[in-house]
């Protein structure tokens, strides 16, 4: 696969994304600066694992300053 970002870069493509357990459809990031930023995510776990950060939540934010957001700065393809 290339490294090549696509447009739009989809969450279901990057490394740090991963479905739900409860739901395939949704996805959660488990990318370490998106979780560092989110205080549920920092604060919640799953069976002893993060519980990862709402991808819905994380891309809909437009701020400059998100940390993956919108635009998808943060994603990397799967290997």
């Amino acid at each position: 696969m290339s490294n090549i970002k696509p447009f739009p870069a989809l969450c279901m493509g990057c490394r740090y994304s991963k479905p739900e357990p409860q739901s395939d459809w949704n996805n959660r990031c488990f990318h370490p600066k998106v979780v560092a930023a989110d205080s549920w995510a920092l604060a919640n776990n799953h069976e002893g694992q993060p519980s990862g950060v709402s991808c819905y939540d994380e891309r809909k934010k437009r701020s400059l300053f998100a940390q993956c957001g919108m635009k998808g700065k943060l994603w990397e393809p799967k290997p």
